[in-house]
């Protein structure tokens, strides 16, 4: 999954995240963020039915360790302030070459 470097228009809030959701056999990657500390990161869930026994509990929040807080991100919206973020540059995990062309 592609990593961006988000930022706040508003309270400059600023995250580096992917966006939406990664869909595998058993299993998806989503994107979520914690409406009660406003933080997010990507959490591992299990499809409805799937046999894979490790990760059939629900994700927990990696900062307040709740999971009733849990939404998916839509990578528009700022969990601190509500308002709009953006995406700055390019994918933060792909190497740059120092040269301009191959």
């Amino acid at each position: 999954m592609a990593r961006y470097k988000f930022i706040c228009g508003s309270c400059k809030f600023e995250c580096i995240s992917g966006i939406g959701r990664e869909a595998g056999l058993h299993s998806s990657r989503v994107v979520m963020a914690c409406k009660s500390c406003a933080t997010i990161d990507l959490y591992t869930v299990a499809h409805p039915g799937s046999i894979n026994t490790e990760i059939s509990i629900s994700p927990a929040c990696t900062s307040c360790l709740s999971s009733k807080h849990l939404a998916e991100w839509d990578g528009l919206t700022c969990p601190h302030c509500q308002m709009k973020m953006r995406a700055i540059g390019p994918d933060v995990d792909v190497e740059r070459s120092r040269f301009k062309y191959w």
